[in-house]
């Protein structure tokens, strides 16, 4: 059985997309799976992600013992940011200024390689590419790029006057290295190929991220005179589309918005809400598309100013609300629309007007048991068990 082995700089919890690979490959090779152990919200779900899959074998990097390791890393970013004006195309001072997690990933990858001799490398995230790109030079290795955000258009935190055109390189070195990249929308995938050309022999395949029908269930008779909108994300916070939310609750008193995820405090103290809008707590996948099954409308709100990768992206909650039924509201991205309109059914709705608006004018018959059955029977076309298809031929 051939060993592939899986890089990503997230905890397993916050990164869905990489279980759900692991997950589909499991059966036909040895995954190995090296990323970080984080001590937050994310620690009881990754647990509980590792007990349900005890075939694979993973590697986390626990910051919190590799005390020293981790203060190098950290000091090397510092130093490779003040280099970077000297060396803006240096594969290394790029990769060292961008991530701090980059040096430790080489430093556990290399030291794997020398038990484990791996076929294939499945880089999760950009911060992952250099221990990647530079284990499969070292090794002759089949790299595969998954590109689940268009790094260079996501927002800027630090460093601002070189982290674009870090990313940009890279994007460009790893394509150069890549037998073949996996988008998570058409979008994303269109984007990259107008920037980074790779070898001729390149494969490139959009996979979304949806997820297995099963976890679904068919939607029963919750309808009642109270409309219920739902929301999620990690965190309840600014940049995503809320203030929509709360301006439209402020009106429309007989419809509940449920909004899930992490409270960012000092966000939502700087915001009314109403009585209508009901906060609840991060949830273990399972419940979360449990709960989304009592609900009538997906609330898909992106803020494509607040990066451009907003716009070409199609985020989890999206898929997750097409694949409960729930009927969707969406603010007018590149990556929403696309999808939208390429299916042959009504899904939702790109809203031309104000949340409040769309709400009032909506036609309730959109949301009877009889149009969320319909709609969730007809997403199962494009569940994981049919995506994962196309991820075991890349990887086969």
């Amino acid at each position: 059985m051939k060993n592939l082995l899986f890089i990503s700089t997230s905890s397993l919890a916050a990164n869905p997309r990489l279980v759900k690979e692991f997950e589909a490959l499991k059966h036909t090779f040895a995954c190995h799976v090296l990323c970080f152990k984080h001590h937050d919200w994310s620690l009881e779900l990754s647990e509980t992600i590792k007990a349900r899959n005890p075939e694979i074998h993973f590697i986390e990097i626990d910051r919190k013992k590799e005390i020293i390791k981790t203060v190098f890393s950290k000091v090397l970013q510092k130093f490779a940011i003040v280099l970077n004006p000297f060396f803006p195309t240096n594969f290394g001072v790029c990769a060292f200024a961008s991530n701090d997690k980059a040096l430790q990933l080489w430093f556990m990858a290399n030291a794997l390689q020398k038990n484990s001799k791996f076929s294939r490398i499945i880089a999760h995230n950009l911060g992952a590419f250099y221990a990647s790109v530079k284990l499969s030079e070292k090794n002759d290795i089949a790299l595969q790029l998954d590109v689940e955000d268009y790094y260079p258009g996501e927002a800027l935190y630090f460093n601002k006057a070189y982290e674009k055109q870090n990313r940009m390189k890279l994007m460009a070195h790893s394509f150069l290295r890549a037998e073949s990249v996996s988008y998570a929308s058409k979008g994303i995938q269109l984007e990259c190929e107008k920037h980074f050309k790779g070898d001729n022999q390149i494969e490139n395949l959009t996979i979304i991220n949806s997820f297995n029908a099963e976890d679904f269930k068919k939607p029963g008779n919750t309808h009642t005179n109270i409309i219920k909108c739902v929301w999620f994300s990690q965190h309840i916070g600014p940049n995503r589309g809320l203030e929509k939310v709360f301006a439209a609750a402020k009106s429309l008193d007989r419809i509940e918005f449920h909004l899930i995820g992490n409270p960012n405090y000092n966000y939502l103290e700087t915001v009314s809400i109403g009585k209508n809008v009901m906060l609840h707590d991060i949830m273990k996948q399972e419940d979360l598309h449990e709960f989304l099954s009592q609900m009538d409308i997906g609330l898909a709100l992106e803020n494509v100013e607040a990066d451009d990768n907003r716009n070409i992206c199609l985020t989890n909650k999206f898929l997750a609300y097409v694949q409960a039924g729930l009927y969707i509201l969406a603010t007018d991205t590149f990556g929403q629309s696309q999808f939208l309109s390429s299916l042959d059914y009504n899904a939702g709705l790109i809203m031309e007007f104000s949340l409040e608006k769309s709400l009032q004018d909506l036609d309730r018959n959109l949301i009877q048991t009889t149009a969320k059955v319909e709609r969730w029977q007809n997403a199962r076309s494009f569940s994981w068990e049919n995506e994962q298809l196309k991820l075991q031929k890349l990887v086969s």
